[in-house]
């Protein structure tokens, strides 16, 4: 008796999550960097800003934990942003870096089909008509009403889904800079400010509401507007 034996082959070898392709773009409230993916997904939780506060010093970073990740991404300057990612040992790193004061924000979301990550630095200057934001995505924030006297502010909205209900409202003033900030809890899913703020001279900034990541201090949920201010 002959015996045959018959190897099974090798399963065929699954290439890595790999970043292929740095893209942006330029929106009115912000501009957009998108990363593209090949050979997996991008999973909720890997992403973890590092340094979330474009409007300190320029500079964002978002390492991305995930085994055998790796990438083939050619750095991109556009739209006042330059984009790259560092290749390290089960990560990478995308490293934005823009002008001093011109973001405030930098918010991500992971999408899939096709497989990419899109990451918006929101513009520190006061918003034009059509940068304002009343309703935030999904409903985590609106903004109803409002009103900037020479020495106080007032808003009032609506809530959604926010960790601990928690927002702040700010006044910002042209260049960006924050005139007065005020932490508020949503109640009943309704929230409001009523602030006073030092003089200033008479000038057009930006009144919003925003949250910030409990996680890694990334936007959460933003509503502005355009406000003239001091005087």
């Amino acid at each position: 008796m002959v015996l045959t034996l018959v190897l099974a082959p090798q399963a065929a070898a699954v290439a890595p999550l790999t970043a292929t392709q740095i893209r942006i773009g330029d929106h009115p409230a912000f501009v957009r960097v998108v990363v593209d993916f090949t050979g997996g997904t991008v999973e909720a939780g890997e992403v973890v800003a590092t340094d979330p506060d474009p409007f300190r010093d320029g500079f964002v970073r978002l390492p991305m934990v995930h085994p055998g990740v790796k990438t083939t991404a050619t750095p991109v300057r556009a739209a006042g942003v330059f984009a790259r990612i560092a290749q390290g040992g089960g990560r990478i790193t995308i490293r934005l870096t823009g002008s001093d004061r011109r973001f405030k924000y930098v918010g991500y979301t992971a999408q899939h089909t096709p497989e990419r990550l899109v990451i918006d630095l929101y513009k520190s200057r006061p918003p034009g008509p059509a940068a304002e934001i009343t309703r935030g995505r999904g409903g985590c924030l609106t903004l109803t009403s409002h009103s900037v006297t020479h020495k106080r502010v007032k808003a009032a909205g609506r809530e959604r889904n926010l960790f601990e209900h928690s927002l702040v409202v700010r006044l910002r003033r042209t260049g960006g800079r924050i005139q007065r900030e005020k932490a508020e809890t949503a109640f009943h899913r309704r929230w409001s400010a009523n602030f006073t703020y030092r003089h200033a001279r008479r000038q057009t900034g930006t009144l919003e509401a925003v949250a910030l990541s409990a996680k890694d201090g990334t936007l959460d949920c933003l509503v502005q507007v355009r406000v003239r201010l001091g005087g």
